[in-house]
């Protein structure tokens, strides 16, 4: 290796891609932190994401008063014009709700495209887009159903509107406790994981909100990073019996079947953010239903994998348990991820805010180039 030929690490494994005090992944230790505060101690019984979201913006655990100003804002900013909601309505009827999620956010983009000179509105800017994304997966799941629009209800919180707006029940206190918990397990996982990468790379362009956190879904939007959480309970789905989950597990371990919701680039134990999943799947999952079915065969599937697997580092992350959550709240499959990705803009525009607060510098990695070295041309008419 010469002196200009750059070093290449594939996935860019162990290069640090920004400075961030945001939140902090502690992959031997088995730790997340958001400014410092465990995620077990964020996803108390009584925590709201609200709370969570002026954490992250602020810095410091909030007053009942600061918590209360969030919510209001939160709550006038879901609102969304009728050529917004039409828009929503209109690719949620007709692709998969992540691809008519990034669709309508892009759609809420301004008129002009020169955030540069509006930057200070960053952090309202950052804010009012979290709540309209929450707004807007309802919508879609209403679309996909072919029910009416019915939207957010004066004085309800954003977990509670979510959770209604999606399954068309009004939630009870129990199932938005988990909503809640469901939410601020999502928010923020450092600035490496790969959608918030692709967000930082896309505000470092000097790019709108809109356009960041639509960049943002699509990178969500795949199996190995947000979609994992459906393939997990599509799995228990196709075993169906708990009794054949350890031979059914087994037999895809023999054939070298990668088992989504297993194993993470950056843990090397338990995924935290799994235990706390499980507390929440203990308390809302009742016995005698299909989905306790479900969850019987996670917890098979977490014995027999890492009974195999666990002297490698591969143990359960987020996603092996929480489609069971999900499920045992009414949440559709294909809504796993949506529900992911608002939970998510939330990082999204902290580390937006975070990277021009950086001096936003765009990125601009090299490559180690291995085609051909120059080559004479040869005209058409010549060509073999």
């Amino acid at each position: 290796m010469t002196l200009d030929t750059p070093s290449f690490s594939p996935g860019l494994e162990g290069v640090a891609i920004a400075e961030s005090a945001i939140s902090l992944v502690e992959g031997q230790a088995g730790r997340l932190t958001y400014r410092g505060y465990s995620i077990e101690d964020l996803t108390h019984p009584g925590a709201t994401f609200e709370e969570v979201v002026a954490l992250l913006y602020d810095g410091e655990l909030p007053s009942q008063a600061r918590i209360d100003e969030i919510r209001q804002k939160m709550h006038d900013d879901r609102v969304l014009t009728p050529e917004q909601l039409d828009v929503a309505r209109r690719v949620g009827a007709i692709t998969h709700p992540m691809f008519a999620l990034q669709s309508a956010v892009a759609a809420l983009g301004p008129d002009d495209n020169d955030f540069e000179r509006k930057v200070d509105s960053v952090q309202d800017r950052g804010l009012a887009l979290v709540a309209k994304v929450g707004h807007l997966v309802g919508i879609i799941a209403q679309a996909v159903e072919g029910r009416d629009y019915d939207g957010p209800w004066v004085g309800e919180s954003f977990a509670h509107m979510m959770l209604r707006m999606i399954t068309g029940q009004e939630p009870s206190p129990e199932h938005e406790r988990v909503m809640n918990a469901l939410l601020i397990l999502q928010a923020d996982h450092s600035a490496g994981n790969a959608s918030t990468f692709t967000a930082r790379v896309v505000t470092s362009t000097k790019s709108e909100p809109e356009a960041v956190c639509a960049a943002g879904i699509g990178a969500l939007s795949g199996p190995a990073h947000g979609g994992a959480n459906e393939a997990s309970l599509r799995l228990f789905q196709q075993i169906g019996d708990p009794k054949k989950a350890e031979t059914e597990i087994q037999k895809l371990l023999d054939d070298k079947f990668k088992i989504p919701g297993f194993g993470h680039r950056v843990y090397h134990v338990k995924d935290p953010r799994s235990i706390v999943i499980q507390r929440l799947a203990d308390e809302v999952i009742k016995p005698g239903t299909e989905v306790h079915d479900l969850y019987q065969i996670a917890l098979t599937v977490e014995k027999v994998a890492t009974d195999r697997l666990g002297d490698r580092g591969l143990y359960p992350n987020v996603d092996l348990f929480s489609g069971c959550v999900f499920a045992a709240i009414g949440i559709p499959t294909d809504f796993f991820t949506p529900i992911f990705a608002a939970s998510r803009t939330l990082g999204w525009m902290v580390h937006t805010k975070e990277q021009w607060e950086s001096g936003n510098r765009i990125f601009r990695p090299t490559q180690v180039y291995t085609g051909h070295q120059h080559r004479e041309y040869i005209p058409l008419e010549q060509r073999s």
